[in-house]
This record gives structure tokens, C-alpha cells and sequence, in this order.
């Protein structure tokens, strides 16, 4: 990656707007917490190639990490930004790999780097700030969700121009509970919830996370349920035959269009009000000064 920052300017993030031109110079950096080989399996692209599709980068603006196939984490962030992606793992499971991606994320926020987490990075944040992640007690969460915003969510410039409650995709098994009211990062703060709370966090000034996946699209979600089909139908969340089945694909689709809408509009307010901001004078963020 060839654009470095000086992420500690980041924190004074205010009300700071810029046009989305930004989009052409903006680096960010990638953390795929899921195997690429299900991915490839299921005959889908790269998982950073959802991450350019809902951002509108290019991927080559995006440079990514397979932490999950043992990828090194960067010593240095040269990048105006992180997002942290969904697993099949849960973010409590003791594998060295997810050690050390709740100890990057902690460093990576100490330096000022915007972060917008999803779902199992999500879980995993959320930890890192002090919360508990756990199988949530009313069970999976597949398919169509609606995300209801707090009135501090009304208020977050992650969500401007989006209605109070909206349509999202959604897929975990797990949720965040005992959310504390600050950590070392600043104050914590319930932006969304959906069948579960804490679905949209802040983490100080600089951290969003969702539990929901902004990067999903009717196809992707598709594929999930293709392979997930047996274990969906068992819990309940699919009608046994296959007209079901097919009825529960035609609403994915008709919801396509309106989700994914909402969803870039998110991504761009991600951008303007939280990575614009980073865009200063170059010097790279080492993650151990």
C-alpha cells in the first residue's frame, strides 16, 4: 500500500464533511477474519470484493489481511482506515489468531485509526472494550432483520439519511451482551438494536461496529442459505419443501434493491465523516509507539 497516515488527527472527527472525490485517494485496510477456501466453495468472489462493492472502491484501494488463513497482521497501518469482517469462528474461541486481532484492534484504536467492525469483528470489539460476546439466547439470525436505531444512533453520522428502523441482511449465531458505559477508548453507546440489543455500537470516538452485514447482497445471502439449508430448516428459520425455500430466495431479491441502497449510503457516511478526516499530511501510524 503506498498511502500512510497520521491517524491520532482522527480524533477530531466533530462535524467535519468532505465531498465523497475523497473516494479516489482513500486506503483502507481490510481484516478478513474468514477462510477464503468456504468462500471460494460456495463459487463466490473474495470477500474484499464485497467490502469495494458496497464502499465503491476499487479493490486495489483495499488492501486485505486473511487473518483467519494466517495472514501477518501490519506492524503499520497505511491505510485511512479499517474494516473488520465476519467469521464462521465465534470471537471467544482461544486461538492464537483471534489473540492477536483483539490486540491489534485495541493498538490500532490508541493510534486513532477509524474502524467500522462487522459482525464477528463486531463481537470481537466489543470485547476488546469490555462487553461480553456469547451465543445469543434467542438463537440464529438469518436472512431479512430489522435494525432500529436508538436516539444516539439518530443522532450518529454513521446513520444520517437513513430512516429510524430499515431493513438489513444479517447472519450470527452470536451477540454482545453487558456492554459497559466506557472503556479506555472513550464512552460506549448503543446506536441500533434488532431482535437482539448492541447491534450497532460507539466505541470512543473513532470505532463503529455492526453486528449486521452491510457488505451482503440477496446472491451472497443466497449461497449462505444454499449451504446452511438443513441446519436452517431444523432451527426453524426455513420451511421444509422447496417452495419454501424458493419463497424465502424471492424475498431476499425483493429486498435487494432498498438493502444494498441503504447500505452504500451507510458505507458513505462512513467515509465522509470518519476516514475524510484521517486524509492528513502522510506519516504512517506504527501500531507500538
Amino acid at each position: 500500500m503506498t498511502a500512510t497516515v497520521d491517524h491520532r488527527a482522527t480524533a477530531r472527527l466533530g462535524g467535519v464533511r468532505r465531498p465523497l472525490h475523497v473516494r479516489q485517494r482513500c486506503r483502507l485496510l481490510f481484516l478478513n477474519m474468514q477462510e477464503q477456501a468456504p468462500v471460494r466453495e460456495m463459487g463466490l468472489t473474495p470477500y474484499r470484493d464485497w467490502i469495494a462493492e458496497v464502499t465503491r472502491l476499487s479493490p486495489d484501494q483495499i488492501h486485505c489481511v486473511n487473518v483467519a488463513d494466517g495472514e501477518a497482521l501490519p506492524d503499520t497501518i497505511e491505510a485511512h482506515g479499517i474494516i473488520g469482517g465476519g467469521s464462521g469462528h465465534s470471537s471467544y474461541e482461544e486461538l492464537p489468531w483471534i489473540r492477536r486481532v483483539k490486540g491489534f484492534l485495541a493498538a490500532a484504536q490508541r493510534q486513532g485509526v477509524p474502524e467500522l467492525q462487522v459482525c464477528w469483528s463486531h463481537q470481537a470489539k466489543a470485547e476488546v472494550a469490555g462487553a461480553v460476546s456469547k451465543v445469543g439466547h434467542q438463537g440464529r439470525r438469518f436472512g431479512i432483520e430489522t435494525l432500529t436505531l436508538t436516539p444516539e444512533g439518530r443522532r450518529d453520522p454513521l446513520f444520517r439519511g437513513l430512516p429510524d428502523s430499515f431493513d438489513v441482511f444479517t447472519s450470527h449465531v452470536d451477540a454482545v451482551y453487558d456492554v459497559p458505559p466506557a472503556c479506555e477508548f472513550g464512552p460506549i453507546t448503543e446506536l441500533a438494536y434488532g431482535v437482539y440489543r448492541n447491534e450497532a455500537l460507539a466505541i470512543g470516538a473513532t470505532a463503529r461496529t455492526l453486528q449486521i452485514h452491510p457488505e451482503l447482497t440477496s446472491g451472497i445471502t443466497a449461497a449462505l442459505a444454499k449451504v446452511r439449508r438443513r441446519q436452517l430448516i431444523a432451527e426453524g428459520h426455513l420451511g421444509p419443501s422447496d417452495a419454501d425455500y424458493a419463497a424465502f430466495l424471492e424475498s431476499l431479491d425483493w429486498a435487494d434493491r432498498d438493502i444494498r441502497a441503504r447500505m452504500r449510503t451507510l458505507l458513505d457516511n462512513w467515509l465522509r465523516y470518519y476516514v475524510a478526516p484521517a486524509m492528513s499530511p502522510p506519516a504512517a501510524a506504527a501500531l507500538h509507539a
